[in-house]
């Protein structure tokens, strides 16, 4: 059976993956380019200058998990911070969100691929299973370029988002964000947390080995 057939199961729900695989990439391009100015500004050497300046007291990194309401207390104590903070949330909130989803859209992506991966083993596909699919040159192709796009991501996300930058996009967009706006925030930062690495200088140890056991794929799938 024609794994790019209509009413292929198997086929089509591979293909939806990879298809939003490549819109999860193209969106992270789109963003890369757009991140606010207070975000850069605080990653640089001259933090509070230009466009970044007076929010850099409101950038917050993965620490703020350990002691939020020391935090929030000297925000709320600061007066020139409760002003700035205002400010910052009226023009940046929607675009904080948008890098949430993306980071939130890649946690899915893993999950829906691994459900796929399950539901292939346990045969819920009732033709296929994941050697037949290999054997299939468009199945083994959809497979390995669903694989690909997650290693993908994490690299990309790495390179033009670092890490630094990350833990402060998701503390504001988790700071300023209804709870219903924050779906998979305990997977999103487990995925998104600094790696130790800025992109200069030597690697840390097994460094990209780290960054995708974070959220992995199975073993036999990788070296199928």
């Amino acid at each position: 059976m024609d794994v790019l057939a209509e009413d292929n199961l198997c086929g089509g729900t591979l293909l939806r993956i990879v298809s939003r695989g490549s819109s999860i990439i193209a969106e992270l391009f789109r963003l890369s380019s757009n991140v606010p100015p207070p975000f850069l500004a605080s990653a640089s050497s001259g933090a509070g200058a230009g466009e970044g300046a007076g929010f850099e007291g409101l950038m917050f990194d993965f620490d703020y998990w350990k002691r939020p309401e020391e935090y929030e207390s000297k925000v709320n104590s600061t007066e020139s911070l409760a002003s700035a903070e205002d400010a910052f949330q009226q023009t940046f909130v929607s675009v904080l969100s948008r890098f949430y989803t993306l980071f939130s859209s890649m946690v899915t992506y893993h999950s829906d691929l691994m459900k796929f991966l399950k539901d292939l083993e346990e045969g819920f596909y009732i033709q296929y299973t994941l050697d037949n699919l290999l054997q299939d040159t468009t199945g083994k192709q959809l497979v390995i370029e669903a694989v690909y796009l997650y290693g993908s991501m994490l690299l990309l996300m790495e390179r033009h988002l670092p890490g630094p930058l990350r833990e402060r996009i998701i503390v504001a967009h988790y700071r300023y964000a209804e709870h219903s706006q924050v779906d998979d925030i305990d997977k999103v930062c487990k995925l998104c947390r600094g790696t130790g690495y800025s992109g200069k200088g030597e690697k840390p140890r097994k460094y990209e080995e780290k960054l995708f056991k974070r959220l992995r794929l199975p073993e036999y799938t990788v070296s199928a």
